[in-house]
């Protein structure tokens, strides 16, 4: 069975700056109004997600082939097609392929904690329960600090502003292997 990856987006894989979930949404929308076809290469989908982030999660999916449950904002906004659109268009094709089938947190509330939302999750997906990490930011995943130690080493938080880099590439590669997952060759 393949691990799952709870993976967040601002702050993680997306910086925000230049381009946001708000701006590839937008894109999408007027794209989809004006029966307009959007291109890979325009400089939304190239800056959209961080091309450092893009590559640590490039390494992650090649060496532990992870199934992606996304707890990030951008589910309150996007249905499933958008994100896969967006994930492709932003070199990330390879997290929509791999989405889980239950491929998203439960969205309880605006303000539940990202704890709680996986914690839903895992109820719901008592096999996964011990086969999971978590990809996060250290502004938005809250609630982790009420869980047990031994559980928190499976969370791995980025720097606002920052993301997915060497650092919390290196954890997530030890959280995997703590689970006894190990690398493909």
């Amino acid at each position: 069975m393949s691990p799952i990856l709870f993976l967040d987006f601002d702050d993680v894989i997306c910086l925000n700056n230049p381009f946001g979930g708000y701006d590839a949404l937008t894109a999408l929308d007027e794209a989809a109004r004006a029966g307009t076809p959007l291109c890979a290469w325009d400089e939304l989908w190239t800056k959209l997600f961080d091309a450092h982030a893009v590559s640590h999660l490039r390494l992650v999916h090649e060496e532990f082939s992870p199934r992606y449950v996304l707890s990030t904002s951008w589910r309150w906004f996007f249905d499933r097609d958008l994100l896969e659109r967006t994930l492709e268009l932003g070199g990330l094709g390879f997290v929509a392929q791999g989405l889980h089938q239950d491929w998203t947190t439960p969205q309880v509330s605006r303000r539940a904690h990202r704890a709680v939302e996986i914690n839903s999750w895992l109820d719901l997906h008592p096999k996964c329960a011990h086969s999971w990490a978590a990809l996060d930011d250290g502004l938005s995943g809250t609630g982790f600090e009420n869980w047990s130690r031994e559980r928190r080493q499976f969370v791995v938080l980025c720097q606002e502003g920052v993301g997915f880099q060497k650092d919390e590439l290196q954890s997530l590669r030890h959280a995997f292997t703590l689970r006894g997952i190990s690398s493909k060759p």
